[in-house]
């Protein structure tokens, strides 16, 4: 992980994870979220629009993790509570309701990979000056991730019981053709060459004591180190339940979060290297390989 330090908050103040899906941001934002000074509730969605009406009419499941919010700093309220105060609002308002609401010395932390898909939505957030996550996985890593999850939720509706030998042959299938990558897959390896370029040209306008860069690899090899330096960029004390947050094994809404995090009991260092089951990096794309040097993703010797 790499950063500036930060001085310790005395402040409500807003952090934003920034990441492709399928990078480790729910497990980020659960083992953060577990610090008593930090309050994470599922992906909120809300940067992504102007106004907090436009939000409700375009992603209204988001509300759920809104009533999470409440909940979490000990105000739990329902829809109909929450529209009434935040009708009218700019999105930038509705964040500082929120933030309004936060105990003194408490951080909101808001993970939305769907913010890295443009610019626009980055750059809404400067006026808030929050602290900047950028969380980095391997491009590979991503794409077996993604089509993995592809997979199980076929095999949830068609291929109940299939042995575990098909549902690898499946999953190689959906990753590789014998040239390159299949079209699902380079259709991931081009949305992580997209996001990765909108998260790097926007933290260039940032502030370094205000961004930090971690890899999910590091993340999950070596957990309580990188959770040692994110406190201390946040400005936050390390707390042991940090370490044990995937023991709660929460199950969360599909549509705002990882629909198999419940499923793991512990952080898996093996997860950092599933893909090299399928293919290697020849199969990536020249871009593809320029963008990692560039932003220091440990390539294959």
């Amino acid at each position: 992980m790499t950063h500036a330090t930060a001085s310790p908050s005395h402040h409500r103040r807003l952090i934003l994870i920034l990441s492709s899906e399928r990078s480790g941001s729910t497990l980020t934002r659960v083992i953060l979220g577990e610090n008593s000074r930090i309050v994470a509730p599922q992906e909120l969605f809300l940067m992504r629009y102007p106004d907090y009406r436009t939000w409700r009419q375009q992603k209204p499941v988001a509300i759920e993790s809104l009533i999470e919010f409440c909940t979490l700093i000990g105000e739990p309220h329902d829809a109909a509570w929450i529209d009434a105060r935040c009708a009218g609002k700019s999105v930038l308002d509705a964040y500082r309701w929120m933030i309004d609401l936060l105990p003194r010395n408490v951080l909101l932390l808001d993970k939305t990979p769907a913010y890295a898909n443009d610019g626009a939505t980055l750059r809404r957030s400067l006026p808030l000056e929050p602290y900047y996550v950028w969380l980095i996985r391997h491009p590979l890593g991503v794409i077996e991730s993604t089509v993995r999850l592809k997979v199980r939720e076929r095999r949830r509706r068609d291929l109940r019981g299939l042995a575990r030998a098909l549902r690898d042959t499946a999953l190689d299938t959906l990753l590789r053709s014998a040239h390159g990558l299949t079209p699902l897959a380079s259709q991931r390896e081009v949305k992580w060459v997209v996001q990765q370029t909108v998260i790097r040209e926007f933290l260039a306008t940032v502030p370094e004591e205000r961004k930090a860069v971690v890899k999910f690899e590091h993340l999950v090899r070596n957990p309580e180190a990188v959770v040692r330096q994110l406190c201390t960029f946040l400005g936050v004390p390390v707390e042991e339940k940090m370490l044990a947050a995937t023991a709660a094994r929460k199950v969360m809404n599909v549509h705002l979060g990882d629909p198999n995090f419940h499923t793991h009991t512990t952080v898996e260092a093996g997860t950092a290297d599933l893909w090299r089951r399928h293919f290697s990096e020849d199969r990536l794309t020249a871009e593809t390989l320029r963008l990692m040097d560039a932003i220091g993703v440990v390539r294959d010797s």
